[in-house]
């Protein structure tokens, strides 16, 4: 769905100078992982706010030139009078830089997440929005006018621990910086791991819209827009409108 605009983009942001990934302040997507690994010594600390109360907290770091791992822990009713609903488990990150940014080439990771999105459902021992698990992603910038910046980006995924259904998915997205402070998110997973009886999404796939302001290039406020299109039910989804959620993002060196 979003592939023809990532091409069209790429074309006519092609002839400008590339900026890699790794030098880019706070480079990640919305749900879908990036190309993009911390540098030695930098953590990026991350707390979100969804619905249902959600509160979702985690870092990364980075441990070698290429390597970086993180941790996660949160749940839902965090935020209101009823008792908290805690994750079963904490979520771990690990990714690894196989390939680094060319003017010619993407960037290239791999990496492992366990961390899903939303609520946990307990009939199914899955997250609403399921956990990318192992993954292959690649990544490139385009700087565009001096000023701008275009990033597009391409991965494949597969979970093999929330075992009900096994496919292979693939995600794509892109993100555009008009100026350095303020950045606009598009990401789309296709979801064909999601349950095969349909209870979890109607086969139309995902997709999710952001708007991100960085400040002094180590803080950033996100606002997301979850499954505009709608392809969850209502039961999941608590209401029939689409999900909002917040995310601040802060980035330091050890």
């Amino acid at each position: 769905m979003l592939l023809p605009v990532v091409c069209l983009l790429l074309a006519l942001s092609a002839p400008a100078s590339s900026q890699d990934l790794s030098v880019r302040p706070l480079q990640k997507l919305i749900d879908c992982p990036s190309a993009g690994v911390p540098e030695s010594g930098v953590y990026d600390f991350e707390l979100r706010a969804f619905p249902d109360g959600g509160v979702l907290a985690g870092f990364t770091v980075g441990l070698l030139k290429r390597l970086g791992i993180g941790l996660y822990y949160g749940g839902t009713k965090i935020i209101g009078f009823d008792t908290p609903e805690w994750n079963p488990q904490p979520g771990v990150v690990i990714m690894a830089r196989l390939l680094n940014e060319s003017r010619t080439l993407p960037a290239l990771s791999l990496g492992f997440i366990n961390q899903g999105y939303g609520a946990w459902v307990d009939s199914t021992d899955r997250y609403q929005f399921k956990a990318k698990g192992f993954y292959a992603a690649l990544g490139k910038v385009f700087r565009v006018l001096k000023v701008s910046e275009i990033g597009w980006h391409l991965g494949v995924n597969m979970n093999p621990i929330e075992e009900e259904n096994e496919k292979l998915d693939f995600f794509v997205g892109l993100d555009f910086y008009p100026i350095r402070q303020v950045g606009v998110i598009a990401e789309y997973s296709r979801g064909l791991d999601d349950r095969e009886d349909f209870s979890f999404g109607e086969g139309k796939g995902y997709l999710n819209l952001g708007l991100r302001f960085a400040f002094a290039e180590r803080l950033a406020l996100d606002i997301h827009l979850k499954d505009v299109i709608v392809n969850q039910p209502t039961s999941l989804r608590g209401g029939a409108g689409i999900g909002r959620e917040i995310r601040i993002s802060y980035l330091e060196r050890l």
